[in-house]
């Protein structure tokens, strides 16, 4: 895990819910720097805010007073696959988590930590808050983490998810089936949610093009030994190129675009994915 925490730039296209005020655009009018819209003066009592063009305009004669958007708060929440399978990126886990807690805590946000194995265990939540040094801390325990298991408690969070409209982050490499992953993102769906499947595009890209290999599944650890031979070794590449097409319809089926990210955790691919999507 690297010493130098590296943030990453957010912001949300859509209208925030929260009443408190933040760095994000918000559906209450307030303070602010963003003109909204006109209103009556008995309706927005404020005479500093009386527009008179807009009110010798008014038909009625009435004093017009500009409004403006008041920004709000967000709250980011990590929501991680635990399972026996993620065990080889759980490090780079541990480094997005501090990334993305940074850049929330900068903007004033809450951040909190969702992590799912075969059951939801308390040792793995985090309850969105404003602190880094609870964050320091599960990002601590998830590099000396032993996965096991599936995370079949991915299925079980609803009840944990903020009540409004929030930044979601799930983190999984994805390996179950689609009509499991449908299961998974219907209660997701009101939120903003960026799905990030992490692959080792190791795993079938530098297989030997002959000799034997050995598979091992890391869940339910059943093995299998081929013969790897160059069609074959293409025939692998074509399926894992196949899978990431039927993720990405299958996200985009749920208005969420998928970022698959391979190696080392790096904060730049996060800002540059928020630069090309709106949520």
């Amino acid at each position: 895990m690297t010493q130098a925490i590296e943030s990453f730039h957010y912001r949300l296209a859509h209208p925030g819910y929260s009443v408190f005020p933040g760095a994000h655009p918000g559906q209450m009018v307030g303070s602010g720097q963003l003109f909204k819209r006109h209103e009556p003066l008995l309706a927005s009592p404020d005479p500093r805010r009386i527009d008179l063009r807009a009110s010798l305009l008014d038909p009625f004669n009435s004093y017009r007073v500009r409004v403006f958007q008041q920004h709000s708060k967000l709250t980011v929440t990590v929501i991680a696959d635990l399972s026996a399978s993620m065990t080889g990126r759980l490090p780079m886990l541990a480094d997005f988590l501090l990334s993305a807690a940074q850049s929330a805590l900068q903007l004033g946000d809450s951040f909190g930590f969702i992590g799912c194995g075969p059951s939801l265990d308390h040792r793995w939540l985090l309850p969105a808050g404003p602190a880094m040094q609870p964050v320091r801390e599960m990002s601590r325990r998830l590099t000396s983490l032993r996965a096991h298991g599936s995370a079949d408690s991915l299925e079980r969070i609803a009840p944990l998810l903020p009540k409004r409209r929030s930044l979601l982050f799930l983190v999984s490499d994805c390996h179950f089936s689609l009509t499991r992953l449908r299961q998974i993102l219907q209660p997701l769906a009101s939120h903003a949610v960026v799905p990030l499947v992490w692959w080792d595009e190791a795993e079938y890209q530098d297989l030997p093009e002959w000799g034997l290999v050995r598979f091992q599944d890391a869940e339910n650890r059943r093995a299998r030994t081929l013969l790897m031979r160059p069609d074959l070794k293409q025939r692998i590449i074509q399926s894992f190129e196949q899978r990431r097409s039927a993720l990405r319809q299958t996200f985009r089926s749920f208005g969420m675009e998928p970022l698959f990210l391979s190696g080392e955790y790096r904060a730049e691919s996060m800002t540059q994915y928020f630069q090309q999507h709106a949520l």
